[in-house]
């Protein structure tokens, strides 16, 4: 057992080097009962909580740390983010204070003291998280060097022996170095004999395009994904297969579906409305949505947790719509509980809803949050 939860550990460390938090908290939120006494374990759950937004889950877990330990600077500084965020200042400034007493060498809470004499608004504490100046105040991450910086450094390398070699080296060179594209965006070029469109007068596609659309949806297709908008890519391919494209066209487009990323709540753009959703299922089948509301009918099922979720209605007064969800993976959650998801739309046409939600990210909603909207 001991040698399995340390395999846990490492394994968390590794993905929160990488800045892979959701899956940082999906790996460790379900063995909670394993590590009731272990500080690492509440501080690295706590730190990916407010990495991906979930702040609520944030203050519980990383208080747990700073219970098991209370001479931690990390996590101390975790939780006076938390407090910021919240707008809690006067209580944020009494964890920074005792901080300093603990370390006076903490530089991070001073410059966090000193950013707060500055405030003239406490609502601009705000700004500090969506410009991501929050860093400069929480606790290092860890050195992460993504592969593709690995393969420049070799290339820095080659560049550097160019100068010593002389120029003729540089058209060489050259064709290594790295475009200003993203990896599995060759896929989408089209050759110059591929046919665009297909005859459907026998069985008309829901989307009729002439070939110059085709061309265009294409390229719309590849823009999207080299700007990191995997959520409209996902949405234009859909409307590229009801479409009367040629079955070449398709499959071709469809190879960008291995290279599209799962959002979680860092990462997530261009989300969309349940009113849209509901208006075409079909076109937004595979897509992530962003949604706030209050869980009903939960059910704790040995592989999954199921609910309703009441779209709209975390604050207890407009409700948008109900929609089944399908939590594919243990958490802590509570009949009527206010929640943000992340989820991704899966076709069910027996349904009432026309469509479940498969969740890949899942956080509670603090009083004030569910208050904000």
């Amino acid at each position: 057992m001991k040698g399995g939860k340390a395999k846990s550990l490492r394994k968390a460390a590794r993905l929160f080097r990488q800045r892979n938090y959701t899956h940082v908290i999906n790996l460790l939120e379900p063995q909670v009962f394993m590590f009731r006494e272990s500080w690492y374990y509440y501080n690295i759950l706590g730190m990916s909580c407010l990495h991906t937004g979930d702040y609520a889950g944030a203050y519980s877990y990383l208080r747990r740390a700073a219970d098991l330990d209370p001479n931690r600077s990390e996590t101390m500084l975790g939780i006076g983010a938390v407090l910021l965020r919240r707008r809690q200042i006067d209580l944020a400034i009494r964890n920074y204070l005792d901080l300093l007493d603990q370390n006076p060498q903490e530089r991070r809470a001073r410059k966090a003291l000193q950013w707060i004499r500055r405030l003239d608004d406490p609502d601009d504490v705000i700004d500090w998280f969506e410009s991501d100046r929050i860093r400069h105040i929480l606790p290092r991450r860890g050195l992460f060097v993504p592969r593709f910086l690995t393969v420049g450094a070799g290339l820095g390398v080659i560049v550097a022996a160019a100068v010593f070699l002389g120029p003729g080296i540089v058209d060489t060179v050259r064709d290594f170095m790295p475009r200003n594209e993203r990896v599995g965006s060759s896929v989408l070029e089209l050759e110059d004999t591929t046919e665009l469109i297909e005859d459907t007068e026998a069985t008309p596609a829901r989307v009729q395009l002439a070939d110059n659309e085709v061309e265009r949806l294409f390229r719309r297709i590849g823009d999207y994904f080299n700007d990191g908008r995997d959520n409209l890519v996902r949405r234009e391919l859909n409307r590229l297969d009801q479409s009367n494209a040629s079955p070449a066209v398709k499959r071709q487009a469809g190879l960008i579906r291995e290279y599209l990323v799962e959002p979680d709540f860092a990462t997530m753009r261009d989300n969309f409305t349940y009113d849209e959703v509901t208006a075409d299922t079909t076109l937004y089948h595979d897509v992530y949505v962003r949604w706030r509301g209050r869980i009903a009918n939960l059910v704790i099922g040995e592989e999954a947790i199921t609910f309703d979720l009441l779209v709209g209605y975390e604050s207890g007064r407009v409700l948008d719509g109900i929609v089944p969800v399908r939590v594919p993976y243990a958490v802590l959650l509570d009949e009527n509980q206010s929640v943000e998801l992340i989820g991704r739309v899966t076709a069910d046409p027996a349904g009432e809803a026309g469509f479940f939600l498969v969740i890949s990210s899942i956080r509670r909603l603090s009083p004030d949050e569910r208050e904000s909207q």
